[in-house]
């Protein structure tokens, strides 16, 4: 009887042994699921915030039917027309910190970026979002979420107006605008090495995937 207890008690600790390294993977490819599944919801965000920031900010395309219609008004150049280039460039850059502002939430809070060597980032970003309430390691925390969404090819943004031959033809005034963030979603479980799209020289790995978001 006791020969036969001890036989059971080291098979159960056999099929434990065998199973946990299947029980750990199946963890990890939820765990990264789950991560990334919510990452897509800041990245939905970031095309949205990247969309409405463009509508207020991007030079209009040019309407030339609204331009006959408005009269000797329409005729006057406007601030676009003189100066569209630098007007376009500011839309843009404004386009990619409302993106980037969205993307916090998913970046990296370990110090990864700044190793790289962080960029320039805007100060009112990191006060803006750490308050009043100055704590250490927050403040250090948001700093390298940061980093991470400045660093260069992290996050992209491309604006494009949806004006087609029909809507000049008809005089259409209200053009949608189209946002398409992409963003290197920073990758951190065991399960890393089997969905990564890139690795990084310090041994950090990232998935790409971006969004799309069209707002009149």
């Amino acid at each position: 009887m006791r020969l036969a207890g001890t036989r059971r008690r080291a098979s159960a600790g056999l099929e434990a042994a065998l199973a946990l390294p299947i029980m750990l993977i199946l963890f990890g490819a939820v765990s990264q699921v789950m991560i990334t599944a919510q990452s897509r919801v800041h990245l939905e965000q970031a095309a949205h915030a990247a969309a409405r920031s463009a509508l207020v900010h991007l030079c209009p395309p040019f309407d030339f039917v609204d331009r006959l219609n408005s009269g000797l008004v329409g005729l006057r150049p406007t601030q676009c027309d003189l100066d569209g280039n630098r007007l376009d460039a500011l839309a843009q850059q404004k386009a990619e910190d409302a993106a980037r502002w969205a993307l916090v939430a998913a970046a990296p809070t370990t110090g990864a970026a700044a190793g790289r060597g962080c960029p320039d980032v805007p100060r009112e970003a990191v006060e803006a979002l750490t308050g009043s309430d100055m704590v250490a390691g927050r403040t250090q925390a948001v700093e390298n979420a940061l980093c991470y969404v400045y660093e260069p090819g992290n996050v992209t943004v491309e604006l494009e107006w949806q004006q087609g031959a029909f809507s000049l033809a008809g005089g259409q005034t209200d053009v949608p605008v189209r946002a398409t963030v992409g963003f290197r979603f920073p990758l951190s479980t065991p399960f890393r090495r089997f969905v990564r799209d890139g690795e990084r020289g310090d041994g950090t790995y990232w998935k790409y995937a971006e969004a799309s978001v069209t707002l009149l």
